[in-house]
């Protein structure tokens, strides 16, 4: 005869599977906003830099970011992790392609990466 598990332990380990997938999807919500805290870090230091490049509030650059994301079809994380990298001084093919899509909007004459009187852009001081 075969013996079957008393309804106690059954519950028991039901309760422990719902505990358990209670912790991962816990574990998954912290993951997501820990991602999102690093991406309004990101966003918060390309409107810093906007705002220094262009001299303008960081009201005024937020907006120019919005803007030039909706009209080049970027998503603004993108963006500004791509001025990040721009002021640092790393451009990566995919963000070159970025930095034009957003030129295409600006005004003319008015670019992104600033160049000096010798056609070099300045190096940013970025930590490592």
């Amino acid at each position: 005869m075969v013996s079957r598990p008393a309804a106690t332990e059954v519950g028991s380990i039901l309760d422990s599977l719902e505990a358990s997938s209670r912790v991962a999807e816990l574990e998954a919500e912290v993951a997501q906003l820990k991602e999102a805290l690093a991406r309004r870090q990101q966003i918060g230091v390309a409107t810093g830099l906007i705002a220094q490049r262009f001299g303008m509030n960081p009201d005024r650059a937020w907006s120019l970011l919005v803007r030039l994301s909706q009209n080049a079809h970027v998503k603004v994380r993108d963006i500004a992790q791509t001025l990040i990298n721009v002021h640092c001084g790393s451009v990566g093919p995919g963000e070159a392609e970025i930095i034009s899509a957003i030129e295409l909007h600006l005004p003319d004459g008015v670019r992104l990466i600033a160049v000096t009187g010798n056609g070099h852009r300045p190096e940013g001081e970025c930590p490592s």
